[in-house]
């Protein structure tokens, strides 16, 4: 049983043990009922800031980059595709993503995802991502990115770092 419903059941049962007159009922039931939250399945969602097309790439932390993308290149055939300014190296991975290979904390890790979209506009994003109560940060440095572009970041609901960017953006 819900809170709400407790509630209620608690001020009829005042009621009917005669501690509330009727109109003190009803005046504390439309109270209640003013402050009953909507039910998530009739709540009127915002637009999808934007349409998830391709897991982009994953970028990783690592503690050697030369010796992480030695291991990738020599065990899974992965070949470099681009060395960001920032000292990354990011393995080819197929036609449409890559592996981004990162010295940052916490090596093991994953450091974030990236998930590719259409018509990628970083500052539209973040203002669509604002409709979901999600403040994005738009990275404008340009040693953290090979495409040119700004990067837009955000967290998911367990502090998982996401990432938007162009669908076929390739590092």
């Amino acid at each position: 049983m819900n809170e709400k419903t407790e509630e209620f059941e608690q001020l009829v049962e005042q009621f009917e043990d005669k501690k509330l007159t009727r109109r003190e009922l009803v005046a504390a039931l439309a109270a209640v009922a003013a402050t009953a939250s909507i039910p998530s399945s009739f709540a009127i969602s915002p637009e999808p800031a934007a349409i998830g097309r391709s897991m982009n790439h994953v970028s990783l932390s690592v503690s050697d980059v030369q010796r992480s993308a030695d291991f990738y290149q020599q065990v899974l055939g992965m070949n470099v595709m681009s060395r960001p300014a920032n000292g990354g190296i990011n393995m080819g991975l197929g036609s449409e993503s890559f592996l981004g290979l990162y010295n940052l904390p916490n090596p093991g890790g994953m450091h974030h995802l990236c998930i590719g979209v259409d018509d990628y506009n970083p500052d539209e994003l973040a203002e669509k991502l604002k409709a979901h109560g999600i403040t994005a940060n738009v990275n404008r440095d340009p040693a953290n990115r090979t495409s040119g572009g700004d990067q837009l970041y955000f967290t998911d609901p367990d502090g998982i770092l996401v990432q938007l960017a162009q669908h076929a953006y390739l590092g």
